[in-house]
């Protein structure tokens, strides 16, 4: 379920519509079009907030909501640009389609760059970060004294410079 309607759309794209009052069969680029643009453009959203290890989709008391609404808008806006952008654009040109895909990335990297937790949005309880194993001086011990662990491939200082006169060679393990 998108986070945004084709009104939402139509709002930015005023200019696709011509007399009509909303995207409709008939319109160019359909509503068809635009709420398959729209569902895209909330998977994109919710992709990147659970890669963030949050659980989407964003709820809509959370503060982030009306946040994601225009995120999603102005992806499905971008799309209906593009859609009627002529083939022939210089190197250098701007289109609308540019303007709204610009506006797009800077809302999302705002919207990404929130505490999702601190406005509404659960925190997925799976692990989010990988771990990296023998941070702590047991777990490091516990790590040598396993027969089965690979050794290592690298040692500390391999690359290094001997004439630079920095460090020795060591283990990294």
């Amino acid at each position: 379920m998108a986070y945004a309607a084709a009104s939402d759309v139509g709002s930015l794209t005023r200019n696709l519509l011509g007399n009509l009052t909303d995207y409709s069969t008939t319109s160019c680029p359909t509503l068809a079009q635009v709420t398959a643009w729209l569902s895209s453009g909330c998977s994109v959203i919710n992709s990147n907030v659970a890669a963030l290890g949050f659980t989407p989709p964003i709820p809509t008391s959370s503060q982030a909501y009306e946040l994601a609404v225009q995120v999603n808008a102005l992806f499905a806006a971008w799309m209906a640009e593009r859609s009627r952008t002529g083939a022939i654009v210089a190197a250098n040109e701007r289109t609308r389609a540019d303007m709204l895909y610009k506006d797009y990335k800077a809302l999302m990297d705002v919207l990404l760059g929130l505490d999702l937790s601190d406005v509404g949005v659960s925190v997925t309880t799976a692990g989010v970060y990988s771990y990296a194993g023998g941070i702590s001086k047991a777990d490091k011990s516990i790590d040598e004294s396993d027969s089965d662990r690979v050794l290592p491939r690298f040692e500390r200082d391999q690359f290094a410079n001997p004439e630079s006169g920095w460090g020795t060679r060591s283990s990294a393990s």
